[in-house]
This record gives C-alpha cells, structure tokens and sequence, in this order.
C-alpha cells in the first residue's frame, strides 16, 4: 500500500510538470527541454536548506521559490529572444549544468554519496504518505482549474496568438515578449516547486535522479495526451506513467525472468505509440476542438451508465438469491 501511494504521489509530480510544459509549449510555443533541469534546481535546494542548514520545510521551500523566480527570469531573459533552436539547446544546457553542479559540489550535495534524509513536511504518525498524496492531489488539481481558465481568458488567447504568429501579435501592439518572459518564469518556478515537493517524497537525493529521461517522458505524455489540449497533460501521464510504471511494473504477474526487459518494452511502446500518433493523429490523444465540458459530459454519462449498470446487475443478484432462498424453504418445508 505504501509503495502504491508513493507511485500515486510521483505520477500527480509528473501531471504537474507535463500541465507547466503545456502552458510553455502548448500555448506559448517556447519548447523548454530543460525541464528535469527546473526540477532538479528545486529538489536539491529543498534538501541542502533542509539537511545542511537544518531550516524547516516551509523556509526551505520559501527560499527555494525565491532562488527558482531568479533563476527562471534570468534564463528567460536571456534565451527567449532567440530561435526555437536555440532555446531548446538552451535549456538542454541548464538542466546539464543543474545535473553537473549536483555531481561536483560535494560540500554542498554531498556528490554521488546522496543527500538525505529529507524530513516529511507532514509529520503525523503514520499518515505522513496519505496526507502529502492528498495535498499534491488538491494541488494538481488547483492547477488544472486554472489553465482551464486560462484557456478561456484574453490572456490564454493571447499566448496562443503569440505561438501562431508573434510579429503580427506584436504589430497589433502586444507585448510579446512580457507575456513570455511572465510566464516562463511562472511555469519553471512552479517546476522546481514540484521538484522541492519530490525532495521528502524521495527522501535520499542522488545525483543519478537529474536525468534527461524524466524531460523525455514529461514530453513524451504531454505530445501524446495532446500539447494544445487543456487536459492533454493530465491523461498523457495516465497512458504512459500509470499504465506502465504503476499497472504493469508493479502489479502485473510478471516472472522474474521477464521482468528484467519491462523498461526496455516500456520505452519501446512509448516510441511506438508516439510515432503512432504523431502519424495518425499529429495533435495527440485530446484535439484541441474536443472542449473539456464534452469530456466530463461523457465521463458523467460513463459513470451514471455504469453506475445503473451496476444497479441492475444488484437486482437480478437479490432476485436470485430471494428465489433460492423461497426453494430452500419449500424443500425445508416437504
């Protein structure tokens, strides 16, 4: 059960970082590929401020969020006037630097001997790992609120101006560029603030944990659950992390023997599904025509058909159990 609720845990992590790279990418065009980079930044300020400078996990967290709004804005300064190209080298390099920096600063990281061990902000006996799965659920949910609404508001519309053609946005005497610089800082700040969240989830901080794999996989499920859809995001991670990492890693009757090629089949389907859809459906899973309120319409009609489903299925169970109980009767009574 513990193991389940920290699988739950890294998956609403993951939903997370694929809703921020939505509002870069899918709204705004700005392809981020640094993404384990911002996580990175914000997992190991949490533990340094937590295990070297002895600070509670609210300080360190509050400090963490200042270090990534000033790291955020600066990089975005510096890289969001260029090229696409170029920004996503740029990013490549930053998320290097973050792992690099990781590695050789052992007075501060403590290098490849690991980091740890970060304290639960949650400290109720017990209860820890339930309350903290609740309290990124309502987080992850907050924020999947608000880029609903975002997708309705002038601002949400003006990205995505912007992403489809910036110098006519601009000649209409849009700040382009504010609107960029705003928000990338906003989404990477919130990236690290994810990774400061994962720091007492993982408890012990190594190194090999800054990895390119997790960007590819946060892409992966963003382009395949639909990058322009406002919850493309969200059921991109459920194909991929929830079906893989949590159905069939963990709870699938897999032998010994066959367990050991799961990871290599997993990457194998997630190219094979990627290049499926890109293929067949280039916009992903959601298309951004698809509105959320016809999704949660069929999901309410899917729920209530199951649910009067399952309330037929309840009668003819009673009916037949009130028959066999009236012959047992007549039998008792001959």
């Amino acid at each position: 059960m513990a193991y389940l609720i920290f699988s739950l845990s890294l998956m609403l992590i993951y939903i997370g970082l694929a809703q921020m790279l939505h509002v870069q990418f899918g709204l705004l065009g700005i392809p981020n590929f640094g993404v384990v980079g911002f996580w990175g930044l914000g997992m190991y300020a949490v533990g340094v401020m937590q295990v070297q400078l002895g600070m509670s996990f609210v300080d360190a967290m509050g400090l963490t969020v200042v270090l990534l709004v000033i790291a955020s804005y600066f990089l975005g300064r510096l890289i969001l006037r260029l090229e696409r190209q170029a920004i996503l080298c740029a990013t490549i390099a930053f998320s290097a630097i973050i792992a690099l920096l990781a590695v050789t600063e052992k007075w501060m990281t403590m290098g490849v001997v690991g980091l740890g061990t970060i304290r639960h902000p949650f400290r109720v006996l017990g209860l820890e790992e339930i309350l903290f799965f609740l309290f990124l659920l309502a987080l992850i949910v907050v924020m999947q609120i608000l880029i609903l609404k975002l997708h309705k508001s002038r601002l949400g519309r003006l990205m995505v101006a912007t992403r489809d053609n910036e110098e006519l946005a601009a000649s209409l005497g849009k700040d382009t560029f504010q609107v960029k610089i705003v928000a990338f800082t906003l989404t990477a700040t919130i990236m690290g603030v994810l990774g400061g969240l994962s720091a007492p989830l993982n408890q012990f901080l190594t190194p090999n944990m800054i990895v390119p794999s997790i960007t590819f996989a946060v892409w992966i499920s963003l382009v395949l659950g639909g990058k322009e859809h406002a919850l493309g995001a969200m059921l991109g991670v459920f194909v991929t992390f929830g079906l893989f990492d949590i159905l069939i890693e963990t709870y699938a009757p897999v032998s010994p023997e066959f367990a050991v090629v799961v990871p290599n089949m997993k990457l194998f389907f997630y190219g094979a599904l990627l290049v499926g859809v890109l293929v067949f459906r280039p916009t992903g899973i959601l298309d951004r025509k698809i509105k959320p309120e016809d999704i949660s319409a069929a999901l309410s009609r899917g729920m209530s058909t199951g649910l009067a489903g399952a309330g037929r299925g309840m009668q003819s169970f009673a009916k037949v159990a009130d028959e066999k109980l009236i012959n047992r009767k007549k039998e008792d009574d001959q």
